[in-house]
C-alpha cells in the first residue's frame, strides 16, 4: 500500500511540474518543479528577473563610464572657455591703461601749475591786488594752449582705454551668454542625480529585504523585492540616459561658446 501511495505521489508531482512549466510567460526552473505553484512561480520570476537585473547593472556601469568621461571633458572645456573670456583683449587694455597713466603723469606738473596760477589770481582779485592778478593771469594764459593740448591728449587716452574695455566686455558677454544653457543643463543634471539617489535608496532597502527573504526561504517575498529592485534600476538607467543627453547638449553649447571667442 505504501509503495502504491509513493508511486501515485511521484506521478502527481511530475504532472504538476509539467503544468507549471506550461504556464504562459513563465518558465519554471527544473529545480522548482517539486514545490507548490506560488512558490515555483516565484522561483521562475526571480530566475528571469535576476538575469535582467544583472544585465542592466552591466549596462549602467558602461553608461556611467561614458558619462563621466564626457562630463570631465565638458568641465575642462567650460573652465577653459571661462578663463579665455576673462582674457579677451587683456594685453591691449593693459597697454592702453599704461599709456593713459603715462600721459596723465607727463602733464601732471603743467596742469598743477596752471591750477595754482588760477587759484593765486583769484585770491589776488579778491584782495583787490589788480597788478598781481594781471601778472598771474598773463602767466596762466600763456600756458593755456599747452594745457588744452595736454587735456585733450589725456582725454583721448582715457577714451581709448574705455572703448577697449567696453569692446572686451561686449565680446566676453557673447561668450558668457552662450554658456547660459550650460548652467541650466547642469541644474537638470543635478535633478536627475537626485532621482538616482532616491531610486538607489529604495533599491538598497529592497535588496536587504530580498536577502532576508532568500535566507528565510520566502520565495514570493523575494520575487516581490526583486521586481522592485529591477523597477528601481530601470528608473536609474533612464536617468543616466537622460543625463548623457544633457551632457551631449552641454558639449554642443560649449562648442558655440568657443566659436564666439575672438
Amino acid at each position: 500500500m505504501l509503495q502504491n501511495f509513493a508511486r501515485r505521489s511521484i506521478i502527481a508531482l511530475c504532472i504538476f511540474g509539467a503544468l507549471l512549466a506550461a504556464l504562459p510567460g513563465l518558465a519554471i526552473p527544473a529545480h522548482a518543479a517539486a514545490f507548490e505553484p506560488e512558490f515555483a512561480a516565484a522561483i521562475g520570476s526571480i530566475d528571469q528577473l535576476y538575469d535582467g537585473y544583472t544585465a542592466l547593472e552591466t549596462a549602467i556601469k558602461l553608461q556611467k563610464s561614458q558619462i563621466q568621461e564626457l562630463r570631465s571633458r565638458n568641465d575642462d572645456r567650460q573652465k577653459s572657455v571661462a578663463a579665455k573670456a576673462k582674457l579677451i583683449d587683456k594685453a591691449k587694455i593693459e597697454q592702453l591703461n599704461s599709456a593713459s597713466v603715462q600721459v596723465s603723469g607727463k602733464h601732471a606738473a603743467l596742469l598743477q601749475q596752471y591750477s595754482d596760477l588760477g587759484k593765486r589770481a583769484a585770491a589776488a582779485r579778491k584782495s583787490k591786488d589788480k597788478k598781481s592778478a594781471d601778472l598771474l593771469d598773463l602767466q596762466r594764459n600763456k600756458l593755456k594752449p599747452s594745457v588744452e593740448a595736454a587735456r585733450l591728449e589725456i582725454k583721448n587716452a582715457k577714451e581709448a582705454l574705455a572703448a577697449a574695455k567696453k569692446s572686451a566686455s561686449a565680446k566676453g558677454k557673447l561668450v558668457t551668454d552662450a554658456l547660459i544653457p550650460v548652467q541650466n543643463l547642469r541644474k537638470q543634471v543635478t535633478a536627475e542625480n537626485k532621482k538616482i539617489a532616491a531610486a538607489n535608496r529604495t533599491r538598497t532597502a529592497a535588496s536587504k529585504r530580498y536577502r532576508l527573504a532568500v535566507k528565510q526561504g520566502a520565495a514570493i517575498t523575494a520575487a516581490t523585492e526583486m521586481a522592485l529592485m529591477y523597477n528601481e534600476l530601470g528608473k536609474i538607467n533612464a536617468c543616466w540616459k537622460t543625463i548623457y543627453g544633457y551632457e551631449k547638449q552641454i558639449a554642443a553649447a560649449l562648442s558655440t561658446a568657443e566659436a564666439k571667442l575672438p
